[in-house]
């Protein structure tokens, strides 16, 4: 079992008191009390501060609004895109297919996701020597699928 530290503050009132403590030994002599032009001055400063720190989370809402409209345009414009859409993980497993792809492939999209790309065609014995406009391709039509070159 692991010791305490004893040198850790155990709770926040102590931890105040540490810190009240230390800030006691930072200011110089006679810097203890403050004029009231200082005093205003700090306020002042933190309400500027207060004011920019507002302006700023402003900002920050509205650029998230854009980025949360920019995402739903470009998620219709990739789910509703007259081709299909396929994005693969390095070793062919697929982590994203639009509607049209998962329409071309004649399964459901859910189906799709964490499966082998290379499941859905026909294997090879060996290496292609076909150049790849004359490989086999999948065409829909009505409720199946069928290869052809």
């Amino acid at each position: 079992m692991k010791k305490k530290n004893q040198n850790q503050p155990t709770d926040a009132a102590e931890l105040r008191r540490r810190a009240e403590k230390r800030l006691k030994r930072q200011r110089p002599e006679g810097g203890g009390q403050k004029t009231a032009l200082e005093s205003a001055r700090l306020v002042h400063e933190l309400e500027v501060h207060q004011i920019e720190l507002e302006m700023q989370n402003e900002e920050l809402q509205r650029t998230r609004a854009r980025a949360e409209a920019l995402l739903v345009q470009y998620t219709d414009l990739y789910d509703f895109a007259p081709t299909g859409y396929f994005n693969l993980a390095a070793d062919g497993t697929i982590l994203a297919v639009n509607l049209t792809g998962a329409r071309l492939l004649g399964i459901e999209r859910a189906q799709l996701l964490n499966r082998r790309f290379g499941f859905w065609f026909p294997r090879r014995t060996g290496p292609s020597s076909t150049p790849s406009s004359q490989r086999p391709l999948r065409e829909r039509t009505g409720n199946s699928a069928r290869w052809h070159s």
